[in-house]
Order: C-alpha cells, then sequence, then structure tokens
C-alpha cells in the first residue's frame, strides 16, 4: 500500500515538473500588441491613483474609455516597472505553467486518475498555444478551469467553500477582464439544464409509478448542491458592481456586439474547420468515443460540449473554451471506456509509467517537444522590428524634438496593428488595438475604427473618408496599399520624411 501511494506522488511530482517545462516552451517570447497598451495604462491608473474612464493615448479628444480590464493592467504595469520587457515574459510563462498545472489537478480530481489527466492536459496546453500571451485572457483561462472545478465540487458536496470560491473568481474576472464575465455564468447552464430535464422526468415517472430511466448513451443526475448553485449564481451576478467601473460589466459585451468591431477582428471571426486542423481532430476523437464506446455522457456534459462547440464555430475565439471545459469531458469519456475494458486500469499504467523505462520514455518525449517549441524562441525578440516601428519610433521622436513640434498638436495616422506600440512610446495615436473605444457604441459619433477599416482596405477614396479629421503626419507600413498609392501614384500633398524597410512616415502638407 505503502509502495502504491509513494508511485502516485512521485508520479503527480514528474507530471507537474514536465507539465511546467512543456507551458514555458511555450510560451512567446515576442510581445503582442496588446501588451504595450496594457503597460501603458497601468501607469496611467497608478500615477493617476485612479480610474477616469477617460482615454489618454489618442489625439481625439474627449473620448471615453471603459478600462475594461483595469486590474491586469496595473499587475502588468508593476511587472514591467520592476522587471522591464523580461519580467514580462517572465511572468507569462509562470502564468502558462499554472494554467497547465490547473487543467492537470481539475482533471485529475473530477475524473480520479493521474496518467491519463496528465496526457490531456499536455494535449489542452498544445491546442491553447496560441492564446498564451501576456493578456488578461491567460488569467482569465485559470480563473474559467477553477470555476469549473468549484461548481462541480459544489454540486457534489453542497460544501460552502465551493461556493465562496466561486463567488471570489466572478469578481475577479469582473476586474480583470470584464469583456469574458458574463461567460463565467454560460457555465452554469448546462448544470441547470440538467436539473430542470431531471425534474421534468421524475415528475413524469411518479405519475405514472416508474423510475427516471437512464439512457444506453445519456446519464442524467439530479445532484444535491444544485439549489446551492443556483444561490450562488444569483449572488453572484451582483458581483458586477464590486468594481470600480460603475456598470460596465453588465453593458460591454453587449455594446460589444451591436457594433461591427467585432467582424473585422480575425479572433472574433467565424471558426473555418477545414484551417483547424488541431480543433477538428479533437472533434473527431469526440466522435469516435460517442459512437464506437458504449461509455455513456452526463447530459450537462453533452450540454456543455453542444454548447461550446456552437460557439467556436460563431467566433474562433472560443475554441478557447472549448478546449478548457472539454478537456476534463473527453477525459472522462476515454476513462469511463478504457475502464469498463481493461481491469486495474490505474494501477496497470502507473506500474508502466514510474518504472526506469517508462519514466525515460516519458520524460525524453516531452523534453524533445519543449526543445522543439522553444528553439526558435532562443533568437527572438521582445518586439518585432518587422512588426512594431522601433527605429522609426526613436526617428520620429527625435525628429518632432529637433524641430520643436509639440507632440500634443500632431495629428497622426496610424494603422491598427501598430498603434499600441505607438501609445506605448509616448506617441498620441489615430487607432489601436482598442478597438470599442473608436467606435459609436461607446463614443456616440465617433467612427474612427469604421473610417480606418474602410481606407485601409481602399473601399472607397481613403482620402475623402480621412479628410475630416486634418492630419499632420502618416506612418503606414512600406507595403500597404495605401502607401503602394501614395508612392506609385506620386500623389500630392504627402512630403517623405523617413523610410526603412518595413515603415513609411510621412508629413500631410496639403
Amino acid at each position: 500500500m505503502k509502495k502504491e501511494v509513494n508511485k502516485k506522488v512521485f508520479f503527480e511530482i514528474l507530471a507537474i515538473i514536465l507539465i511546467a517545462l512543456f507551458c514555458i516552451s511555450l510560451t512567446p517570447k515576442t510581445l503582442q500588441n496588446d501588451t504595450f497598451y496594457t503597460i501603458k495604462i497601468g501607469e496611467h491608473i497608478i500615477q493617476n491613483k485612479g480610474i477616469d474612464m477617460k482615454d489618454p493615448f489618442s489625439w481625439h479628444e474627449n473620448l471615453s474609455y471603459t478600462y475594461p480590464h483595469w486590474l491586469y493592467d496595473v499587475m502588468i504595469y508593476l511587472i514591467y516597472n520592476i522587471g522591464g520587457m523580461t519580467g514580462i515574459y517572465i511572468s507569462t510563462c509562470i502564468f502558462s505553467l499554472i494554467l497547465g498545472i490547473t487543467i492537470y489537478k481539475v482533471n485529475e480530481k473530477l475524473v480520479k486518475n493521474k496518467v491519463l489527466s496528465f496526457v490531456i492536459t499536455i494535449g489542452a496546453m498544445y491546442l491553447l498555444k496560441g492564446y498564451i500571451t501576456a493578456r488578461a485572457q491567460l488569467v482569465t483561462f485559470i480563473l474559467f478551469e477553477l470555476e469549473l472545478f468549484c461548481i462541480e465540487r459544489l454540486l457534489d458536496t453542497c460544501k460552502k467553500r465551493y461556493g465562496i470560491g466561486l463567488i471570489i473568481i466572478s469578481i475577479l474576472m469582473a476586474n480583470l477582464h470584464v469583456a469574458v464575465w458574463p461567460f463565467f455564468f454560460v457555465l452554469y447552464l448546462p448544470y441547470i439544464a440538467e436539473f430542470i430535464i431531471y425534474c421534468i422526468e421524475e415528475h413524469m415517472a411518479k405519475k405514472f409509478g416508474k423510475e427516471v430511466k437512464q439512457g444506453d448513451k445519456l446519464e442524467m443526475q439530479k445532484r444535491p448542491g444544485m439549489k446551492y448553485l443556483i444561490i450562488v449564481m444569483i449572488i453572484c451576478a451582483l458581483t458586477g458592481f464590486l468594481t470600480p467601473l460603475g456598470t460596465t460589466p453588465y453593458t460591454y459585451l453587449y455594446k460589444t456586439m451591436q457594433g461591427n468591431t467585432t467582424q473585422n477582428i480575425n479572433e472574433h471571426l467565424p471558426m473555418t474547420l477545414i484551417n483547424e486542423e488541431n480543433i477538428l481532430c479533437a472533434l473527431v476523437l469526440f466522435l469516435a468515443v460517442l459512437i464506437f464506446t458504449k461509455t455513456k455522457i452526463r447530459l450537462c456534459d453533452l450540454f456543455m460540449l453542444g454548447g461550446l462547440i456552437l460557439l467556436m464555430l460563431m467566433t474562433k475565439r472560443q475554441s478557447t473554451m472549448f478546449v478548457l471545459m472539454c478537456s476534463v469531458i473527453l477525459n472522462r469519456l476515454i476513462y469511463g471506456w478504457i475502464t469498463s475494458q481493461v481491469k486495474d486500469f490505474d494501477d496497470k499504467v502507473l506500474n508502466f509509467a514510474m518504472n526506469g523505462f517508462g519514466v525515460f520514455m516519458l520524460s525524453s518525449v516531452i523534453i524533445m517537444f519543449c526543445l522543439y517549441f522553444i528553439k526558435p524562441k532562443l533568437k527572438q525578440a521582445y518586439i518585432d522590428p518587422n512588426t512594431y516601428p522601433v527605429e522609426m519610433s526613436d526617428w520620429i521622436l527625435e525628429y518632432f524634438e529637433r524641430e520643436q513640434i509639440d507632440l500634443s498638436e500632431v495629428r497622426l495616422f496610424n494603422e491598427y496593428n501598430y498603434g499600441s506600440y505607438l501609445l506605448f512610446r509616448g506617441i498620441p495615436v489615430f487607432i489601436d488595438s482598442r478597438c470599442d473605444l473608436y467606435s459609436p457604441e461607446y463614443n456616440p459619433g465617433v467612427t474612427v475604427f469604421d473610417d480606418f477599416i474602410a481606407s485601409s482596405n481602399l473601399n472607397d477614396w481613403f482620402e475623402m473618408r480621412l479628410a475630416k479629421y486634418n492630419f499632420t503626419h502618416m506612418i503606414l507600413y512600406k507595403d500597404s496599399k495605401m502607401n503602394m498609392i501614395i508612392e506609385r501614384g506620386n500623389l500630392d500633398g504627402y512630403k517623405l520624411l523617413k523610410q526603412d524597410n518595413n515603415f513609411v512616415f510621412y508629413e500631410v502638407t496639403r
């Protein structure tokens, strides 16, 4: 018995170490554009000792800003203030490994196995690798996984600590990333739906003197903690007021969905499965287990799986929630099937994993994957000069200082993808990746986002569209459509001041 316990402990330690190494290897070194404005907003909040609900970084006047992830912004600024870009990278590695270990522990606790939970976790982190970056979403991924655990445990045990945990998670989400706070409540719905259907079935069975039947592939449960879950859900609905943002947690997502910003941002577009091979393979695996095995699926799991697949097809960003939540469901299905076919499966697979050969093979495979993912990152810079105008920003700041041009009087046209870097450098911007800021849903009458999209895509003549802004200068990607027209068409009114391999900088003279 003691020997078996030692094997479980040793495997637990090995699994956590290997998961941590794998998660660190997946973490990108090059920063993503949202990180730049995150740092500056955190700095602004600290320096102003509070949230003013106004935008300080664009040259447009009197724009209201909701500060949708103010707490994360402050946290990232403090990390940057201590450790610079290296600090940001290290913190992202830490959040990544915390996410991986959380997925593993939640799977292990809910499905009651170790080796399969380890394999599922490695697969889940691989599918999430494109979303591991210094953004608020990385922290909320951890919170969503913990929410799933607390919901399941509250339903099964009725213990207060899990209800308190859900309330704390709700408060944190409302302050860390207000855009995803409504999704906190979506995860309750499969359990409530199962409870309602079970109650209807139970009522009908009693009426006709029968028992509630369980299907060959589907099972329902009336779990003892449902009333506590509903009470906690009602309490959590009020936690949106526990922020300095007023009613923003209740209105942010609705306003965002009313506009067209989500239709022009890649991660918000509908998913094309044929282009997402990894997700397609995961769906095929689900179908194979459900169709070709005798394992049963819980009704709440079926609702969760179906709902998240639908959301994922509507917007590819929700593939993250599909991976986080459905990893547990897949684990439960596979484990149920294997244990029905193989006696003492846990002991057998643990014995194999913990003998000398098993440890060597397991460690070798994960370490080889780690080396594969981390090797390209060794020579990467924190800021990609091909994507962001690093040298050009240096030159622009020197030019304005040399020519004694007041930055507050500059009306610079810039493109969406690097606007956040410009404001990070202290250059007031026309637009950046805080797309909601530049839409009429948040600032009535403001059409900056629409004007930029129409101009950059040449949906109409860009000079007519942009004439109302009275630009003094323009910075463009060298290969952008607008620059090719200005350059090859020899348009009047644009004086080339500087160009490098990736960017051009004009003075607008008309």
